[in-house]
């Protein structure tokens, strides 16, 4: 398709400073020591019993600087629970709100004004790009507000505030591949997430799910008759694409019509 854009608040906070670096790497679930300047990747900040305070894609702005992006209206917290423990470091925060604008193809980056970074977009395997800054624009046609919601839960992945959580618990987003790194020293909250990854993970996942069926947030969904989960977000027509939690690892499960609802990772996009 020809290249579309998307629109969007996006919280920010700028973080930068001689010790920038170790105290990221030691606060924030991934790895930083090995990022490169414009490399993003996608974090958790956890409280340090282990849940999660905040989801937010991290990129490398500089040598001594980090842009950290997350959902609108979720940058307060993330912006205060991460300068929490700072103490005598030599870092430096900043929060802001900026704009973000979704590039939905292929584009020249380069014909964009107002651009204060560019981002990989954090949906997996799409080669898209995100522009972000206080006023950013690109003459591009705009993807309406629907459409938009619908190539997330289609391509994309969950997000804080819509089907994750502040107090979740990581191992059951389905993105600890993504936003977590087993190879790293200690950080805030490591200690419930390697235990629970021990045990082959959490009890329940989220998963992208599909139906000719309307779903809605709250469907409860079934499987041999017992409940196995809920739907947490859908599209607005069909065919339905949404998000769902489960309980069990199963491919097919019944909606609240008792028609079928086919089950796959988050990491693969609907068809």
């Amino acid at each position: 398709m020809n290249a579309l854009i998307k629109s969007v608040p996006r919280d920010v906070v700028v973080v930068e400073g001689a010790e920038a670096e170790p105290y990221l790497h030691g606060q924030i679930s991934q790895d930083v020591n090995d990022m490169t300047v414009g490399e993003s990747r996608l974090s958790f900040l956890l409280e340090p019993r282990g849940k999660i305070e905040s989801l937010f894609r991290i990129t490398r702005s500089g040598d001594q600087q980090y842009v950290l992006d997350t959902e609108f209206g979720h940058g307060e917290l993330l912006l205060s629970s991460l300068a929490r423990f700072k103490l005598r470091s030599k870092v430096e925060f900043l929060g802001s709100r900026w704009q973000m604008i979704s590039i939905l193809g292929q584009a020249d980056v380069s014909q964009a004004n107002n651009v204060e970074l560019v981002a990989a977009s954090s949906w997996p395997g799409t080669g898209y790009s995100d522009l972000l800054g206080a006023s950013p624009s690109l003459d591009l046609p705009e993807c309406s507000s629907e459409d938009y919601e619908r190539l997330r839960l289609t391509e994309g992945l969950p997000v804080i505030g819509s089907e994750v959580e502040v107090g979740d618990i990581p191992n059951e987003t389905g993105l600890l591949d993504l936003a977590v790194s087993f190879d790293k020293g200690c950080y805030r909250g490591q200690e419930l997430v390697e235990r629970i990854d021990s045990r082959s993970g959490g009890r329940r996942l989220i998963h992208r799910v599909q139906s000719e069926s309307v779903l809605c947030s709250g469907d409860a969904l079934e499987f041999d008759g017992e409940i196995v989960g809920e739907v947490l977000s859908s599209t607005s027509y069909g065919p339905y694409v949404g998000f769902a939690r489960l309980r069990a690892e199963v491919k097919v499960v019944d909606g609240p019509d008792g028609k079928a609802v086919n089950v796959t990772s988050i990491h693969q996009v609907a068809v």
